[in-house]
């Protein structure tokens, strides 16, 4: 009997010792550009994809949203040609579960005179 009970304590406490698997909602976001641009991105599924954005009006917001798992990668790239530099409401996210984990305000590269690049990366918290 004393082995029994001796099984079944250490059963609850593997079993009570293992993480839940939990996802959360992520969005990626762009907003405040008026030419076309491209966008790569991991999905839900964790394979790259990309996207060419052509906004309908200066106020467009380009969005997706998937189901992740705690722990897998996120990642936002985007490509584009016109200067933001003056631009109050070009905002670049991820958003998970409703809150910005990573953003941006401004480009991060320059590639010679016309090209910008804005590359966000990270992890889904747990």
């Amino acid at each position: 009997m004393k082995n029994i009970i001796i099984i079944l304590i250490l059963v609850l406490g593997i079993v009570s010792c293992t993480k839940q698997v939990e996802t959360k909602q992520v969005k990626y976001m762009v907003t405040g550009l008026s030419d076309p641009y491209q966008v790569v991105m991991i999905d839900a599924e964790g394979a790259t994809t990309s996207q060419s954005v052509s906004p309908v009006a200066f106020d467009y917001e380009w969005n997706k949203k998937y189901e992740i798992e705690n722990g897998e990668p996120v990642y936002l790239y985007i490509k584009f040609k016109e200067d933001i530099k003056d631009s109050p409401k070009f905002n670049v996210g991820i958003i998970i579960d409703g809150k910005y984990n990573y953003q941006r305000k401004g480009w991060d590269k320059n590639i010679g005179d016309s090209i910008y690049e804005v590359k966000i990366s990270g992890v889904v918290p747990y």
